[in-house]
């Protein structure tokens, strides 16, 4: 038979006031590990609020630093003073041998920050410039650097992974590319999201892996389809309708 409400509430009182009373005599009959307990607690707290402090004070160090070396790269390439864009110089040689030195500044600004978001900036600038001298494994090289350093799952590596995939594809293998696309479109709050994972079925069909192509593809809100690239998404439905037909 089952006790009343009232009896069960009397009972689970009783037990909570007893496992008090035994909490409050192992208290006083141990001081000292309460009191190492609570300093324990306290220097956790503490260590914590100064660990953000120092992350900050660490992310606004390697921000100024990669933006001095970027507005040195801008001059060095003969940008206006407070321009952005960066000016292709008559001298072909003389570009190619700053966009090397800069990469290299880039790299090693990278490898000290490392852990900061801005070295993964300073990875993917390394990249580009890598890339834009010929220099296609020392790029794919800094991209993939740029996504192994930053937070797993953000959008920040989501950027570096559509950069590390471009590369990929460009070193004629679509199917690794496919799957940095992928993982880059599966990042929920990547502006980017549904352009890679567009570019991540595209990159499979181009692998000669359709059926894998189609399941990203059909993976695609019908909504959000229409926002892909024209040439992306009239490839994609190609590819649909000769499936279907083949059935």
């Amino acid at each position: 038979m089952a006790k009343p409400d009232s009896t069960q509430a009397t009972e689970t009182l009783h037990e909570i006031e007893s496992v008090f009373d035994r909490l409050a005599s192992w208290v006083t009959q141990n001081p000292v590990q309460v009191l190492v307990g609570i300093g324990v607690v306290l220097a956790v707290a503490a260590g914590l609020g100064g660990f953000r402090a120092f992350r900050a004070d660490r992310e606004a160090d390697a921000s100024a630093a990669i933006a001095e070396i970027q507005a040195d790269y801008l001059e060095a390439m003969g940008a206006a003073p407070g321009s952005l864009d960066v000016p292709e110089p008559a001298n072909a040689e003389a570009a190619a041998a700053t966009r090397r030195e800069f990469a290299v500044r880039f790299r090693e600004a990278a490898e000290r920050e490392s852990g900061t978001a801005a070295a993964v900036t300073a990875w993917l600038q390394a990249g580009d410039l890598l890339d834009a001298v010929g220099d296609r494994d020392g790029a794919l090289a800094a991209w993939r650097a740029a996504s192994d350093d930053a937070p797993s799952g953000t959008a920040l590596q989501a950027l570096a992974r559509t950069k590390l995939a471009g590369g990929l594809e460009a070193a004629g293998d679509p199917a690794a590319a496919a799957a940095e696309y992928l993982a880059a479109g599966q990042v929920q709050d990547y502006p980017g999201r549904v352009r890679a994972l567009g570019d991540a079925a595209r990159a499979y069909a181009d692998a000669d892996q359709n059926e894998r192509a189609l399941e990203v593809f059909g993976g695609i809100a019908a909504e959000d389809a229409s926002g892909l690239p024209p040439h992306v998404a009239a490839r994609l439905a190609e590819l649909r309708v000769r499936s279907q037909a083949g059935r």
